[in-house]
């Protein structure tokens, strides 16, 4: 299909906020992202990405938003990530195709061998996919849970809950962060997680450290859950525990503490999803109450 004579391709920029923000938050309503949290991600990039973040325009409209860059949390060689999204109603115009073209391109440049894109899974999204070469690596459901009636949470003696806000101690964050998400499932491993690069996320805006919580045992942080919270959306950023402190409940004390904090702002509905692979996260969410809404997929080929 040829592409519309009337696109303009350009590096994204700040004022472009409002219009990318809400076509991924179109994209996937699973997605907890504010215009502030896409400025601050933007502003933070660490150059060692070389990424591209580029824009689709119409008629002085922003329709359109393509980007890539390396994986600089592996130590895989050539790792990259990249994904495109289009405004529903220019869908199916050639409008993708023309970024996506951009983006291989850039991905050339910079040396890339293999690229995943995480994506809220849809016949139409994959079957586009499909047609470029990518395939499946890992899937998962995408799940929901209403916020009301979460229990409290219960801990072993010796553990108790705090919020992020409360520990306030990034650099023990990070060390457990680090330690414990080394053996979930991903495509990609995540062997070379740097705290300069951690630490953005930390101070993205989006994350809401009153919300995400830690269980401390003494005072070392042994598990944790990550919230955004954009607007009225709330999603589980990730959760884990250290290795030596499995199996004890302490994941799931970690989730309801999170849950009620989020509950507490009004928030009704949190999102999550686990890959098919990760059974215990899949079985604690299944006991908190969480329900199927969709599916994510990891897609991925060679470039």
């Amino acid at each position: 299909m040829a592409a519309p004579s009337d696109i303009v391709i350009r590096r994204a920029e700040e004022r472009d906020a409002a219009a990318v923000t809400a076509i991924v938050r179109e994209a996937d309503d699973a997605q907890a992202l504010s215009e502030t949290g896409w400025l601050h991600r933007q502003r933070t990039r660490n150059p060692r990405e070389r990424s591209l973040v580029l824009v689709a325009e119409r008629e002085g409209r922003v329709v359109a938003l393509g980007q890539g860059g390396l994986n600089i949390s592996t130590t895989t060689p050539g790792a990259a990530w990249g994904n495109v999204k289009v405004a529903g109603a220019e869908r199916r115009q050639g409008i993708g195709s023309l970024l996506y073209d951009a983006l291989v391109d850039h991905l050339h440049e910079i040396e890339a061998t293999r690229v995943t894109s995480f994506v809220r899974a849809s016949e139409e999204a994959e079957r586009w996919a499909s047609a470029r070469g990518w395939e499946r690596l890992l899937s998962g459901p995408l799940i929901a849970r209403d916020l009301r009636n979460v229990p409290e949470p219960e801990l072993p003696p010796g553990f108790h809950c705090l919020s992020m806000a409360e520990l306030d101690r990034p650099e023990a964050l990070f060390e457990l962060t680090r330690v414990a998400i080394l053996d979930e499932p991903n495509p990609v491993p995540p062997d070379d997680l740097r705290y300069e690069d951690w630490i953005n996320e930390w101070e993205d805006p989006d994350l809401d450290r009153a919300s995400s919580a830690v269980v401390v045992h003494g005072d070392v942080p042994v598990a944790f859950v990550y919230i955004n919270v954009a607007g009225d959306r709330a999603q589980h950023g990730g959760t884990a525990t250290h290795p030596d402190y499995r199996a004890r409940g302490l994941a799931t004390a970690a989730k309801r503490h999170a849950l009620r904090a989020v509950a507490a702002k009004g928030i009704t509905r949190i999102t999550t999803s686990n890959a098919e692979e990760n059974a215990p996260m899949r079985a604690i969410n299944r006991r908190l109450g969480f329900q199927p809404i969709g599916e994510h997929v990891i897609l991925g080929r060679d470039v």
